[in-house]
């Protein structure tokens, strides 16, 4: 009987880096277990959705634990990272052929060059990344071949979505008071291993004190993600920072097998503001990780193409606490149904102004949003 043979080539094992030593501001996040969100015992799974409640409304930001991946699962996603974007396995030549093409498709796909965005004057990015959708979450020419023997890998991992997502969407559902598949169903796609969304492998190069004086300290500018969901694998290396409502940025430190994960622009605006999407960027790291490069991994779960933006006014909560409206008239002076924008329009208008900063800064209620013209309309991005 012949004996098969593994033909996927091996991988340079992923080693952690030291976690910093530096006196820095951390937030302090809540940790959701979400091996309890089913919990038999009904104490228990009270006790994980109040913690989530309070997570979701005071931090937009928190980590999640027992997901159902181990840490050998979770270092081999690292490590086919590391093959590709730091231990050079990809040619220049696919690097050029591959180059993601975003200001013509409104999609990510493909492979990101270092250098692509102004940081700061005189200063470009320090990240190269590699972006894949649900359409190209398979073998072919659209993959680096140093990627390749690893995609049933990658696609397994990003099928986790539908096990993580569905149980955040619940709980979701269960704070705005409305079925507890009602997101699930009616607002997550879920076409192909991601749906609409995208899986992103990103490394930032090493850096020096003297570029980071350069750069104000910002290795990418404070932003909301666009979708539902994103959720980010832990890693030490201290950059991530989350903005509080005090206005002040502090770091989001490691959580060793742990997630991370916050909440979307789609979700702010269908919620009326009750599911905020927190601002976020990536910071210089302390001296003592300079010379690491940083590697993320993160799974960015998004709605389906034609959902609307509206909020959704059937919820009891919004009908009983009421909500913020985020679109304004234009020069027609009304807001119909057809102007406001789906949520693959909003997409394509976010990511061709990826990295750009706010240009209309308006303040409602005492919130600064971003006022931005689209389709006949004001929309107003909360920033």
């Amino acid at each position: 009987m012949p004996i098969a043979v593994n033909t996927i080539p091996p991988l340079r094992p992923y080693v952690a880096p030291p976690e910093t030593k530096a006196d820095i501001e951390y937030c302090n996040l809540r940790t959701i277990d979400l091996s309890k969100v089913e919990s038999s015992v009904e104490s228990e799974r009270e006790e994980v959705f109040n913690e989530f409640k309070r997570a979701i409304s005071e931090d937009g930001f928190l980590y999640l634990v027992n997901f159902g991946l181990s840490q050998e699962q979770i270092d081999r996603q690292f490590a086919i990272a590391q093959h590709a974007l730091i231990d050079g396995h990809m040619t220049d030549e696919e690097k050029k052929d591959l180059e993601w093409k975003y200001l013509n498709t409104g999609k990510y796909t493909g492979y990101k060059p270092r250098g692509y965005w102004d940081i700061a004057k005189g200063v470009k990015d320090n990240v190269e990344s590699f972006n894949y959708y649900s359409e190209t979450m398979c073998d072919g020419p659209h993959l680096p071949a140093c990627l390749r023997p690893y995609i049933q890998d990658i696609v397994d991992f990003n099928h986790l979505h539908e096990y993580i997502n569905k149980l955040l969407l619940k709980m979701l559902s269960k704070m705005l008071e409305l079925p507890e598949d009602f997101l699930w169903n009616e607002v997550q796609s879920h076409n192909g291993p991601i749906g609409e969304g995208y899986f992103r492998q990103m490394m930032f190069h090493p850096t020096t004190a003297e570029r980071n004086k350069a750069a104000g300290n910002v290795q990418m500018h404070g932003h909301q993600d666009y979708g539902i969901t994103t959720l980010l694998l832990s890693q030490p290396i201290a950059a991530l920072q989350v903005l509080g409502k005090d206005d002040k940025w502090r770091y989001v430190k490691y959580k060793p097998g742990g997630m991370v994960v916050n909440l979307g622009e789609v979700l702010e605006f269908i919620s009326g503001g009750h599911l905020p999407a927190t601002r976020h960027r990536v910071s210089g790291c302390p001296p003592d990780q300079s010379e690491y490069y940083r590697l993320t991994i993160g799974l960015f779960c998004a709605a389906k193409n034609d959902v609307s933006l509206a909020p959704l006014t059937q919820s009891p909560l919004l009908q009983r606490e009421g909500y913020v409206n985020r679109f304004e008239p234009g020069t027609e002076g009304v807001v119909d149904a057809t102007k406001i924008p789906t949520a693959e329009e909003w997409r394509v208008a976010r990511v061709l102004r990826s990295q750009t900063q706010p240009e209309d800064i308006v303040v409602t209620n005492g919130v600064r949003y971003n006022k931005q013209y689209f389709k006949g309309i004001y929309v107003l991005e909360p920033v």
